[in-house]
């Protein structure tokens, strides 16, 4: 197979819109997304049908290299999307782009956007062209006479230009809050990704080396079991899951999908796991779907184990208040959530205080939050946040063995916990 990444001098440069475009002409491909990100990978999933991993060891751990590597074994080509430019990660620890480039040997291209210079463009990008880098797409040129500028430098210095995208209003994609959305029809971003795959020039994968990925096996033999009913909510209020996250859940039970907004509900499940996404979007749906509700409190109550992040935590809640007003959900806590326009982005680490079936007693666990909410709960929590700002410093509320938290987490990392936990409340 053949894999290479893709990078930017800095945020915003088009480096999604560049990964989808290479996914609608490569056969039998796949991507990965550096760091904890869920949006650009769904986009990537709209173009390739497959479900994408993630790229984080902050949230994965030392086997991130593995879960990589098994991630892309079985197709042709990698296509690996990085985090904010090459040089960004704004995290305690290296995790920007160049880092795991480097750590792996990963080529790259890196996407210049060129909209409000011209000579410059390249004394801007040549800090970010390394060893590794292959050459540079360029993006959002005005018109011929502005790419003739932006290209001259580039070239007198021997660096390949790997493709030109013109400014186009129709190669914009839709945002939501910070960072791109899942509301665009998927007709949509496969259109767009095709017509900018018309500006790219794909000769530099004769050039790349051949690999053949060697993955260690993720799970030791008493980690995996396959006799529990593991159903997990999805659809377009719940859809932030990691896949190695959902990868250990297979390996743990037979995985299922209920949706909370169809009124669906599990059948004889052992396990409930609610993701993160947009419940603050459809509360007024939720609110309503009586069936879903009900089988999930009486679950809780049955001392099953629940497990929610961030949106599913926000569901978990008792109300989520919005501009249109109050809407009741779930009430295995107490809390109330308010959606706010307000940001909160970060990695985050938490020492844990009490037992959950997740994490033990003096854990320290490292996670992910992103959110444009904040919660009222004052009900017994199990961490304390080290990094991040959680629940007013907190985190982790514990109700019998529903377990929920603002942190999103990789589940591989603890298929052991879960898995003992689960053979405990049965």
């Amino acid at each position: 197979m053949k894999i290479f990444g893709i990078s930017a001098p800095y945020t915003g440069s088009g480096k999604t819109t560049v990964t989808l475009a290479l996914l609608s002409r490569l056969k039998n491909s796949t991507s990965v997304k550096i760091g904890p990100d869920y949006i650009d990978k769904s986009l990537h999933s709209t173009v390739s049908g497959i479900n994408p991993y993630n790229l984080d060891r902050w949230l994965q751990g030392p086997g991130y290299k593995n879960i990589f590597l098994s991630s892309i074994a079985n197709f042709d080509y990698a296509v690996i999307e990085g985090v904010m430019g090459l040089y960004d990660s704004g995290s305690p620890m290296k995790l920007n782009s160049i880092y795991y480039f480097r750590r792996m040997n990963i080529p790259y291209i890196l996407v210049v956007d060129v909209y409000k210079v011209a000579e410059s463009g390249y004394y801007i990008a040549k800090s970010f062209i390394t060893g590794l880098c292959i050459g540079v797409i360029i993006n959002n040129y005005a018109g011929e006479r502005h790419l003739e500028m932006v290209s001259k430098p580039f070239l007198d210095h021997g660096i390949k230009i790997l493709g030109a995208i013109p400014r186009r209003k129709e190669f914009e994609l839709p945002e939501r809050h910070l960072g791109l959305s899942t509301d665009a029809p998927e007709g949509n971003i496969r259109k767009i990704a095709m017509k900018v795959s018309e500006f790219l020039n794909l000769d530099f994968l004769e050039d790349l080396p051949e690999i053949k990925p060697e993955p260690a096996d993720l799970f030791a033999p008493d980690q995996t079991s396959g006799k529990y009913n593991i159903y997990i909510a999805k659809d377009s209020a719940f859809n932030f899951y990691y896949e190695d996250s959902i990868e250990t859940l297979r390996r743990i039970g037979e995985v299922h999908y209920f949706s909370p907004l169809k009124n669906e509900v599990p059948e004889d499940a052992d396990f409930i796991y609610l993701g993160g996404g947009y419940p603050e979007l459809f509360s007024g749906e939720l609110s309503r779907n009586f069936k879903t509700l009900d089988y999930i409190r009486n679950f809780s109550e049955s001392g099953k184990i629940i497990v929610g992040e961030c949106g599913g935590l926000m569901y978990m809640e008792s109300a989520i208040e919005t501009p249109n007003g109050r809407n009741k959900l779930l009430g295995i806590f107490e809390g109330l959530v308010k959606e706010n326009g307000k940001l909160t982005i970060s990695y985050t680490q938490m020492k844990v205080i009490k037992d959950t079936p997740l994490f033990k007693r003096n854990d320290i666990v490292r996670g992910h939050e992103f959110h444009y909410s904040s919660i009222v709960d004052y009900g017994e929590k199990s961490m304390l946040m080290e990094i991040g700002r959680g629940i007013d410093g907190m985190d982790g509320l514990i109700s019998v063995n529903s377990f929920g938290s603002y942190s999103h987490f990789s589940l591989s990392r603890y298929s052991k916990r879960l898995l003992n936990s689960l053979k405990n409340s049965i």
